[in-house]
């Protein structure tokens, strides 16, 4: 049986809509090994209500960062910027991933799991249509390939939700260090626009799910 890992990052939100989503996620995987492996800020209050409404397997409370001084560095943004991004919220939102990307990779070796893929999965999405075609474009994925939702920003690409296998995602491990890099080189500083550069200038291949908004 192939397994998959959900990870759901930083900010806890809990939405009906949204589990509704999950449960139609995990009934297209239900010949899948699932299992929701969560970093989350440890000051928040509904943690239990979470692990339990998002059945987490594994939980790890983690410290939110103070990213002021390299956001204070950033010379260039577009119109989003207060709009439809903060400065600070970027960093705060790769490193959550990041450190869940870290704890995938523990409980992957403690647990011997060795997981066939991975899902960053924000909670408060959920699908405006049907996946009839999710489960066979994930089954047909490649090593560095990444899959994107057909409909959002920068033709599908988003930081909302992407699947890869386990290899690929752990190559995401240097990221903030190129978001430094990016701001170094004074870049236009945009969420999805950074997440592009990433994946362009590290030869990883954007594939779009069919019809899956």
């Amino acid at each position: 049986m192939k397994k998959i890992a959900f990870l759901i990052s930083g900010n806890i939100r809990i939405y009906k809509k949204n589990l509704s989503f999950l449960n139609d996620l995990k009934e297209i995987f239900k010949n899948y090994q699932i299992s929701i492996i969560s970093s989350v800020w440890d000051h928040q209050d509904n943690i239990k209500e979470f692990k339990e409404a998002y059945d987490v397997k594994f939980l790890d409370q983690i410290k939110e960062q103070n990213w002021d001084d390299k956001a204070s560095k950033v010379k260039f943004v577009d119109w989003g910027e207060n709009l439809t991004f903060k400065i600070p919220n970027t960093y705060h939102m790769w490193f959550s991933v990041l450190e869940n990307i870290k704890f995938l990779k523990k409980i992957s070796n403690d647990q011997n799991l060795n997981f066939d893929y991975v899902c960053r999965f924000r909670s408060d999405i959920m699908c405006t249509g049907k996946m009839n075609y999710l489960k066979k474009e994930l089954d047909i994925l490649k090593t560095n390939e990444i899959l994107f939702p057909s409909n959002l920003h920068w033709k599908g690409l988003t930081d909302l939700f992407f699947i890869a296998d386990y290899k690929t995602f752990l190559k995401f491990e240097n990221l903030l260090d190129y978001i430094d890099d990016f701001v170094q080189k004074e870049r236009v500083f945009h969420p999805e626009y950074i997440f592009y550069s990433y994946l362009n200038e590290n030869n990883f291949k954007i594939k779009l799910a069919h019809k899956f908004d």
